[in-house]
């Protein structure tokens, strides 16, 4: 059995007919978009409101931020999809964001600019789940970098040296 692992011989599905490597393989281009927008993502967010955070440490913007940060965090990622879609995909609330699929069924016949913003709005709920976890945790890291960096005795010196 392990030699088969080795070999990536994992069998067959199953609940589906078919090999699991090309399981696999059909839903990898799927799971790398998801995880190269979610990470593109984080980082743009998180690492400029980390180093405002740092900026206005103690402040109200800091408190209310971290608040919310932290309910993020506490919330798991399937968890929080879970309620993304009964709010905002064909739940009791809202309908906006399809169940799913990574397309459209028309997909083929929009032109250039629709398929980008089809590809977007399917895309968006996944990423948004997926966003929340690493989110908080890069956040925080980068405050905590930032505060613990300006506290150094070198740029206490250059302060110094700067207000001569």
């Amino acid at each position: 059995m392990l030699w088969d692992y080795i070999r990536f011989d994992f069998g067959d599905s199953l609940f589906r007919s078919a090999s699991v490597l090309t399981l696999i393989k059909d839903s990898l281009p799927v799971s790398i978009t998801l995880g190269l927008w979610s990470t593109l993502i984080i980082y743009l967010v998180s690492i400029p409101l980390g180093i405002r955070k740092a900026v206005y440490n103690g402040s109200r913007f800091d408190v209310w931020s971290s608040a919310f940060i932290i309910i993020g965090y506490a919330i798991p990622a399937f968890l929080f999809a879970i309620l993304l879609i009964v709010f905002f995909a064909g739940g009791s609330y809202f309908d906006l964001f399809p169940l799913r699929g990574l397309v459209s069924a028309n997909f083929d016949s929009l032109p250039w600019y629709q398929k980008i913003t089809d590809y977007l709005w399917h895309i968006t709920l996944p990423v948004l789940a997926t966003v929340i976890g690493g989110f908080a945790a890069l956040t925080m890291l980068t405050k905590n970098s930032f505060l613990d960096e300006v506290r150094k005795q070198y740029v206490v010196t250059a302060r110094c040296e700067r207000g001569k």
